[in-house]
């Protein structure tokens, strides 16, 4: 439970600040418009918030995002209309359970009711309050909504939506008309308090005994962790029953680092025939799989491909439970990973330690002047990691070989299920603002760092230093394995220059192994300035992550 205390306050905009701050947030990023001005220079005055200020709404929703999924909420602040392109990032944040809130300024109430026909306007949808076009859209990609254009209630309201935003780590939408800013509103004077819905007890404890039953009777038990379980926490828990039980665990793609990845329990990351050999090869031996949290989509299962008709399995995520074929009603996925942390086996099997750590090289070593490979460009990195970096990846080639980095808990970010090309940059600000002292790493494709690359204003802007590895295979690489042509090729810009239009930051660019390692020694060795180093790659130079995934989709696109 969080309980939080209403201060007194005197404005709809300031109450809602205060509550936000009382959440942990610092920050909000947004671009200014006129209908939100007034909240901003309020945020501007705010003590402990700080705006941060985004080259357009999309990047400031993905930068909110990746604040989220460090802090356990972030914030993006909109104008009315025009900020409608943050739906890009609303509906990641839906789909990957990011709690996300967006601020939308708006017509202050007291124009509308003077001319309905006002700039940004869509009067689409329109009631004698406003128009309600944008509210309708958003509706679609949030949990829950609210318009603050009523003094009396306004307070109510953003305690409802905020508390739902943490209740389902789904995103929410609170729309703000100008006038409203500084209104002054009622003090509830109250607690709110965030309490997880409660489980049947009677269900809860025969859902416990009958898991406990089902792993007592196997022999090579494997727990499939996946996002739902970082968004609620409950990482510990479930390691906690892991380790008590010497059950060894897998992640999912959109759950990787859901526990560190160099304890000696951790297989790898499981994505069906997308999975290393020796991730299949410890799948194919269980007998009983716990899958906790995760989204069993195309991306997640490897086009579902994955094995889980195993003789016993428990399916648990923040909407339901089933155990074989009895599924039960009203058990939380928080009591009954929480009750797992009790259940102590008397299992036979062997202590499970993965050689994957064991298989890694203490040092890269480059091969000459050889020019260097995707390959060998993601076995330099993991030479170069610690475990105090974050990792933040586009999607492309740099999400599925950065798959198989070997991280640190809650050390990777990626939208690997909505995947939506232009994340990394903005998401490694995000990132790092959250958590300052951790340095980030980001790795991207050209094409998708042609989309948001101007984010990297704010790393000169707020001082920021993320290592930002452009991959560069000349276009759009996921691609061309399903079907070629030349609208997979895009326009090489010199990446390594950028640092001189933006005016900060050092670019360098490598082709060889040598000159690749030498970038990065340079990189992690300072600190206080972003770089940019750009890999020339082939065009069809893929990682064996990718050829897997190139296999399965040119079937699926190809119709075989």
């Amino acid at each position: 439970m969080m309980t939080l205390t209403s201060k007194s306050t005197t404005t709809t905009g300031q109450y809602l600040l205060d509550r936000l701050n009382s959440l942990g947030v610092e920050h909000i990023f947004g671009v200014p418009g006129d209908y939100v001005l007034r909240l901003d220079k309020m945020i501007e005055e705010h003590k402990k918030i700080k705006f941060i200020n985004t080259t357009r709404e999309s990047t400031a929703g993905y930068m909110a995002d990746a604040y989220a999924r460090l802090r356990g909420i972030g914030v993006a602040c909109i104008t009315y209309g025009v900020g409608i392109n943050i739906s890009n990032a609303l509906a990641q944040a839906y789909v990957e359970s990011s709690p996300l809130i967006v601020i939308s300024g708006t017509v202050g109430t007291d124009e509308f009711a003077q001319h309905s026909a006002m700039h940004h306007m869509i009067n689409k949808s329109m009631t004698s309050h406003g128009d309600t076009t944008q509210l309708e859209i958003f509706k679609h990609l949030t949990i829950d909504q609210g318009v603050l254009d009523d003094p009396k209630t306004a307070a109510e309201t953003i305690d409802r939506v905020l508390t739902a935003c943490l209740l389902h780590k789904k995103p929410v939408y609170l729309e703000l008309p100008r006038n409203m800013v500084t209104q002054p509103i009622e003090d509830p004077q109250s607690k709110i308090s965030i309490q997880y819905p409660q489980s049947d007890k009677k269900a809860l404890q025969e859902a416990l005994e009958e898991t406990k039953k089902a792993l007592q009777s196997c022999h090579h038990p494997i727990i499939w962790a996946g996002h739902e379980i970082l968004r609620y926490g409950l990482s510990k828990s479930l390691l906690n029953f892991a380790e008590m039980n010497r059950i060894p665990v897998v992640s999912s793609l959109l759950g990787k680092t859901v526990i560190d990845e160099t304890h000696p329990l951790f297989v790898g990351l499981y994505q069906g025939e997308m999975s290393s050999d020796h991730v299949k090869e410890v799948i194919k031996k269980c007998d009983c799989i716990i899958i906790a949290g995760v989204l069993l989509n195309d991306f997640e299962t490897g086009f579902f491909t994955t094995k889980i008709d195993q003789e016993h399995h428990i399916i648990v995520d923040a909407n339901s439970l089933s155990i074989g074929n009895h599924h039960y009603k009203n058990v939380s996925l928080i009591d009954f990973i929480q009750g797992l942390e009790k259940i102590k086996l008397n299992l036979s099997h062997p202590p499970f330690h993965t050689p994957k750590m064991a298989n890694l090289p203490t040092k890269f070593i480059p091969n000459g002047n050889t020019h260097t490979t995707i390959k060998r460009v993601f076995e330099c990195i993991q030479s170069h990691l610690q475990p105090s970096n974050i990792v933040v990846t586009d999607v492309g080639d740099c999400l599925f070989a950065g798959a198989d980095l070997i991280l640190s808990h809650n050390a990777f970010l990626a939208c690997g299920y909505f995947a939506s090309l232009g994340f990394g940059v903005p998401g490694a600000i995000g990132a790092q603002i959250a958590d300052p002292n951790r340095r980030v790493v980001a790795i991207v494709g050209d094409g998708g760092f042609q989309m948001t690359a101007t984010e990297l204003s704010a790393a000169v802007r707020y001082k920021l230093d993320p290592i930002v590895i452009v991959l560069n295979n000349h276009g759009y690489g996921t691609e061309r394995p399903l079907i070629e042509g030349t609208y997979n090729d895009i326009v090489d810009w010199n990446y390594s220059e950028l640092p001189k239009l933006l005016g900060g930051g050092i670019g360098i660019k490598a082709e060889t192994e040598k000159a690749f390692e030498d970038a990065l020694t340079n990189a992690f060795g300072q600190r206080g300035t972003f770089y940019i180093i750009e890999v020339d790659l082939d065009k069809l130079d893929f990682s064996p992550s990718l050829h897997r995934l190139g296999e399965l989709l040119g079937k699926l696109v190809k119709g075989k």
